[in-house]
């Protein structure tokens, strides 16, 4: 969606209006009909008024076996069998061109558009716009927004070009959060053969199959229980794709276990539940654009172990929130990552993702009262990571401090693709507000590369826990000494778990990560 000058002007004087006057999405129709076209879209259905979202499952070779079917039904035809064999027949992938985003607007910048749009026009030889990513969702009678703004060029690329174009302006602008928005131009088009064997009839379908079972599904010989509505799409003309619509509270049950441990307190498990279910709704229309579906079973999304027992305490967790959602400002959806371990200061989202400033992400201290220290100094880090400030350094928790020592050799190795020649010295130039360095000079004997951005960072250095760290020099060694685990953004787990054995509830915990967010029951 691109809003020009004078739709820009008429955010700025009615913003409750435009608001709620641009429905991005709107309620479906049951996914019996076999549209396939509804599979890409953001749009969602309800199943007794909860909403119903479509995950990815899994990757299968182009023929796969399944058995514990009712039926298969593609368009109008229906196949009564309890088990049939899968086929791509052919494929024709789909076309998609991408949006070049320069920069995203924090919402009191959108009365400063203009002044922006200039400085880029500079930068770039391309007309520029607003672009709205995302939209606003009817939840039966609430409406929620998960609208973001960014700068972005007012033309569509081809992939090679959008990709050599983000190449291009994120070495140019490195603080900045440059990225490419996919658009679905045409979906991807297959014939899928189903063959239910023992000399019965089978058919040929176009695009989706749909699936109907009662006590459990077994694709390839991997078991799924049966509560949602299943189907199977081609990506290639060697794969199948496996997916699910179902209750997103059944999809929160499912994500807890990969995301947290059980033997963490029940209100912690809670917020956890509270942060997952809101990171769906954040997320719906944004990611997985041209997929036929809205979430993934990977870490992009949330990890989901589809062989993991859902236990009954998480499903307490899950069901004592049901249905709340984290909001900023009443309608708008909070962003709501997390981390393994802050260490004991949360960062801010800018510094991490370079993306516009959040109110409810810009850092906090994880423990109860906070200290006179400023992280983004070195020789107050220092100071800091001698303490066990923060998480309690709870006996889970690995990485509250930790300590990491690399030879010369291994250093130069990690560093080798840089250039530089031999490492003599490391200077951190940026540090965010929890200590996290987010730019950052290798010095060589064959010259020097800056580098931004935390995870860049510590992918260099080998995966490195979080790049809130003091680096060292022995005779022959670089010792880095570090804290937490993560991007450090959002709610710390560890520090999650360390409250709730305090006993704080749920609604504490994640009002002390997401300051100025609020848990609202939408269903």
């Amino acid at each position: 969606m691109i809003l020009d000058s004078k739709h820009l002007l008429r955010l700025k004087k009615i913003p409750v209006l435009l608001i709620f006057s641009i429905i991005f999405t709107a309620v479906a129709p049951a996914m019996d009909n076999d549209d396939f076209e509804h599979l890409h879209s953001a749009s969602f259905s309800f199943v007794r008024s909860v909403p119903q979202i479509r995950t990815h499952i899994k990757s299968y070779p182009g023929s796969i076996k399944v058995d514990g079917l009712m039926k298969v039904k593609c368009g109008e035809k229906v196949l009564k069998t309890e088990r049939a064999t899968f086929t791509v027949l052919s494929y024709s992938p789909s076309q998609v061109s991408y949006i070049l985003a320069l920069q995203e607007l924090a919402h009191k910048e959108l009365s400063q558009y203009e002044s922006i749009k200039t400085e880029w026009k500079k930068k770039v030889p391309y007309d520029l716009k607003i672009f709205v990513h995302g939209g606003i969702f009817s939840i039966n009678e609430t409406r929620i927004d998960n609208r973001e703004y960014y700068i972005a060029v007012n033309e569509r690329f081809d992939r090679n070009k959008a990709h050599n174009l983000l190449r291009k302006y994120r070495t140019e602008n490195p603080g900045q959060s440059v990225s490419l928005i996919p658009v679905l131009m045409k979906s991807a088009t297959s014939k899928i053969s189903v063959n239910p064997g023992s000399g019965k009839k089978g058919m040929v379908c176009s695009n989706a199959l749909f699936l109907e079972t009662e006590k459990g599904i077994n694709v390839n010989g991997d078991g799924y229980d049966a509560s949602g509505k299943y189907y199977i799409t081609a990506a290639s003309k060697r794969s199948l794709e496996f997916a699910v619509e179902e209750d997103i509270e059944q999809l929160v049950k499912r994500i807890l276990p990969g995301e947290m441990f059980l033997s963490a307190p029940l209100e912690t498990l809670k917020a956890q539940a509270v942060a997952a279910r809101t990171d769906i709704f954040m997320q719906l229309g944004k990611r997985h654009i041209t997929d036929p579906w809205h979430n993934c079973s990977e870490v992009h999304c949330q990890k989901i172990k589809w062989d993991e027992p859902l236990y009954s305490k998480f499903r307490q967790a899950v069901e004592d929130t049901r249905g709340k959602v984290l909001l900023y400002n009443g309608t708008h959806v909070a962003r709501a990552p997390y981390c393994s371990s802050a260490g004991g200061k949360t960062e801010d989202i800018r510094y991490v993702w370079f993306t516009a400033e959040k109110p409810y992400l810009k850092g906090v201290w994880d423990g109860d009262e906070e200290l006179g220290l400023d992280l983004s100094k070195e020789s107050d880090l220092k100071v800091f990571l001698r303490s066990d400030y923060g998480e309690d350094n709870i006996n889970i928790n690995k990485r509250h401090r930790w300590r990491t020592v690399y030879s010369q050799k291994e250093m130069d190795g990690f560093l080798k693709k840089r250039g530089i020649g031999k490492l003599r010295n490391i200077v951190p130039l940026k540090r965010g507000v929890s200590g996290r360095i987010y730019k950052i000079r290798f010095e060589g004997t064959s010259g020097n590369e800056t580098v931004f951005g935390e995870l860049n960072i510590r992918r260099i250095l080998n995966n490195m826990f979080s790049s809130a760290f003091i680096v060292s020099k022995t005779e022959n060694n670089w010792v880095f000494e570090g804290m937490g685990w993560g991007h450090g953004v959002g709610m710390s787990q560890m520090g999650a778990i360390s409250l709730g054995r305090k006993g704080r509830d749920f609604k504490f915990i994640l009002k002390r990560y997401y300051p100025g967010t609020k848990a609202v029951k939408l269903y």
